[in-house]
């Protein structure tokens, strides 16, 4: 029996105690308990109350309220003793054939949870010697002119030589300190944890770092002070009480460090190798498939994340030019969760008779579409709608492909690991398109 279908009629095993991060001594706070609410809904189907509190520390009373807020924002939907995964359209009524053109070349691969690491180990002390970074250096773009046969840019990894590869063995880990389960991060982590195995025969630590109301150089640390370790490729948070003693720590360093999906604060005197989605060329990639299909009013919704910036920037530049398309509005710092937030870019939405919209994060999207529902805005009928790096079966996506942001990664680390003086690398992987048919075509209006 499909267990969406029964709901919570069967039973179920709980998800391994290591799927939550430890809660803070103060406890999570309300928007920090339905994002981890919301992480788990993306590995597990179904999540029981019990567990929910028990893993977060809270009172099923507390757990009940953010289900109810959630499942009012569109973003869960709530069954007896627990909630269950948003990831369809059905709540307009719209069957899965009616909707979905894409073929199962384009199907998503499952994600997969963060592997425990290693163990910990006890952190001695700070490292004080600052890795200065050299104001000669210039700095080279890693954009990939390999093409896989979905059109996405791809990056081969430089194998080592024999000699490189003994010398790399000798101390054979390399730390990964990514967010918690969600998204992306678990399928690039898994692919990291394989590369690097069958291709350099190294062992990857990995650590979760997402949430942490204490200094994520607690973790960081714990990694760097392990004798065999190599180096890190880190995704640090970008949260205000955590994320400039976190930037200041990786840049004293003696290790290589890696640095995914993150940009530094501007005047830090430290330069890391990176890797990133090129968002502005997915954003170009997203207005082209509005306008191939006639749309000419489209509008940019945005929450608050770490790339939120780099789309931001994407659009604007696209609009300078326009070439037939008019900005018909653009809103961020919007929080799915935020019954307000919602409903401001549904009202925007139709007011402004817009006809197709970019949308981030994934959360975001989940939430707008029953809202524009109930105002009887279908989608793709009333409305196109892209949502960038996301999950959502039933919306087209523009999201890069884990592979090779993993890839990439690694590529960059072995090679600082390999000549550790060599010039700052920045990576660019180019989003794919994966049309699944909530853009539709203005012709046929």
């Amino acid at each position: 029996m499909d267990q969406r279908k029964s709901g919570a009629g069967s039973k179920r095993q709980d998800p391994a105690e290591g799927s939550f991060p430890k809660p803070p001594a103060a406890g999570w706070l309300p928007a920090q308990r339905r994002e981890l609410i919301l992480n788990a809904l993306l590995r597990e189907s179904v999540v029981r109350v019990p567990y929910l509190a028990r893993m977060m520390g809270t009172t099923e009373i507390t757990v009940r309220r953010d289900l109810n807020n959630l499942a009012r924002a569109g973003l869960v939907r709530r069954v007896r003793g627990g909630a269950l995964a948003v990831k369809s359209l059905d709540s307009q009524g719209q069957s899965f054939e009616s909707f979905t053109i894409s073929s199962s070349n384009n199907s998503d691969p499952a994600l997969v949870g963060i592997p425990e690491s290693s163990g910990r180990t006890k952190v001695a002390s700070k490292r004080k010697t600052r890795r200065k970074g050299n104001p000669h250096q210039a700095s080279s773009s890693g954009s990939t002119n390999g093409k896989t046969s979905d059109g996405m840019s791809s990056i081969t990894m430089d194998k080592a030589s024999s000699q490189d590869r003994e010398a790399v063995v000798r101390r054979s880990r390399i730390g990964v300190a990514l967010p918690e389960p969600s998204f992306i991060w678990p399928s690039v982590n898994d692919a990291i944890r394989r590369m690097a195995a069958e291709q350099f025969g190294l062992e990857v630590v990995a650590k979760e770092t997402s949430y942490e109301t204490f200094p994520e150089v607690d973790i960081l640390e714990d990694l760097a002070t392990d004798p065999q370790m190599l180096g890190l490729i880190v995704a640090p948070s970008i949260e205000p009480d955590v994320a400039p003693e976190t930037w200041q720590w990786l840049t004293e360093c003696q290790l290589p460090v890696t640095i995914l999906e993150r940009h530094p604060p501007q005047w830090m005197p430290g330069f890391f190798d990176s890797v990133h989605t090129d968002h502005p060329a997915g954003v170009r990639r997203g207005l082209q498939h509005f306008r191939q299909h006639g749309h000419h009013r489209v509008g940019l919704a945005l929450g608050r994340t770490p790339t939120a910036g780099d789309i931001e920037l994407g659009w604007q530049l696209m609009m300078r030019e326009g070439n037939g398309l008019e900005q018909t509005f653009l809103l961020k710092d919007k929080q799915p969760y935020a019954a307000e937030d919602v409903e401001q870019i549904v009202q925007t939405i139709l007011d402004t008779h817009t006809t197709a919209v970019l949308v981030h994060p994934d959360y975001l999207s989940i939430a707008l579409v029953p809202a524009l529902g109930k105002r009887g805005c279908r989608i793709p009928d009333d409305l196109s709608m892209i949502t960038i790096d996301g999950y959502t079966k039933r919306l087209t996506v523009l999201r890069s492909s884990a592979q090779d942001l993993a890839s990439a990664a690694l590529r960059l680390q072995v090679r600082r690991i390999q000549d550790p003086d060599q010039r700052t690398e920045h990576a660019y992987i180019e989003p794919a398109l994966i049309d699944r048919g909530s853009v539709a075509d203005m012709a046929d209006k």
